[in-house]
């Protein structure tokens, strides 16, 4: 997943935090485009075969589905061939680990639709000239999952944060929840805002971090599935609350992708709390956020607590 990893678990039983890690393990490999022999690495080298998979990968792909829907197609997993055309092959933490996809041209920014999914047969397929990319979702689902079974195995509250997408599930150590810290991306020395989170997920995307040079140009991973292209948004990042990490991470896209003049719009029209910091360092915030304090979002995530 090419990041950070913190597990906290509230009264936990001592084997909390090696059972969270092997699982995160386990997901990473069934998951990561950049692992050979992963469920996505086979997928995307079927050339349109049905691919057996684990029944944690035909959970990623319904949810990928029921993200898209909820974006109105923000979010979009087939945008892989172009983020490989853009210049991201590679891991960026290891030069070696290379996407592979199969023969022939490939099709970008598609949609899901003539994806099939067997839920029966543990079984999924690609058309033969669509790849697709986890990316930011399988860090929110992956948080999610772990996090809700910490809560089944016995802790009396967990918070998983993987890279910054961040899965709450249980009771919370303080009255007003978690205490999570979202960092300025024009100064990540310094901390934006405070968000007091009783459960859910949080989740940031940004075009500041995952950059790389192609030639004399910057670039980043944010692909705007209306372009095919790296996205022109004015926004350098957005946070997002929601009631799952998977889904805080999807519209967190969405809100990117749709730029500072609609923000606020967004965030209502899906019930959603945001954060967004434009290029210029201008913030933008939904109401039941205050960029200065400590808020309770019990309002927002209540049906998940």
């Amino acid at each position: 997943m090419a990041s950070s990893v913190v597990i906290i678990t509230l009264d936990g039983p001592a084997s909390a935090g090696r059972d969270a890690r092997l699982r995160l393990v386990e997901l990473e490999a069934l998951w990561s485009r950049f692992a050979p022999g992963s469920d996505i690495d086979r997928l995307n080298r079927a050339a349109g075969a049905p691919v057996p998979v684990s029944r944690a990968t035909i959970t990623l792909l319904n949810t990928m589905v029921e993200a898209a829907k909820a974006t109105d197609g923000r979010f979009d997993p087939t945008v892989l061939p172009a983020l490989i055309e853009a210049g991201y092959q590679a891991s960026i933490d290891d030069a070696d680990r290379i996407t592979t996809l199969s023969p022939g041209p490939h099709r970008s920014c598609v949609g899901l639709e003539d994806v099939v999914i067997d839920a029966d047969a543990r079984t999924v397929t690609l058309p033969p000239d669509v790849a697709i990319d986890p990316g930011g979702i399988g860090k929110g689902l992956a948080a999610d999952l772990v996090a809700e079974q910490l809560v089944l195995d016995g802790a009396a509250g967990a918070l998983v944060s993987i890279g910054g997408d961040l899965a709450a599930a249980g009771d919370s150590p303080e009255a007003h929840g978690w205490e999570v810290e979202v960092e300025d991306p024009h100064d990540p020395v310094h901390a934006l805002a405070h968000l007091g989170v009783p459960c859910g997920g949080v989740a940031t995307s940004s075009t500041v971090s995952r950059r790389w040079d192609v030639g004399q140009t910057s670039t980043h991973h944010v692909i705007d599935p209306r372009t095919g292209v790296a996205s022109t948004t004015d926004l350098a990042a957005v946070t997002v609350v929601a009631p799952r990490a998977w889904l805080a991470e999807a519209h967190a896209t969405g809100v990117l992708l749709g730029g500072s003049d609609h923000v606020l719009a967004y965030a209502h029209e899906h019930r959603l709390e945001a954060l967004a910091v434009d290029t210029e360092g201008r913030v933008f915030a939904t109401g039941g956020l205050d960029p200065t304090l400590i808020r309770p979002l019990r309002a927002l995530t209540e049906e998940v607590c």
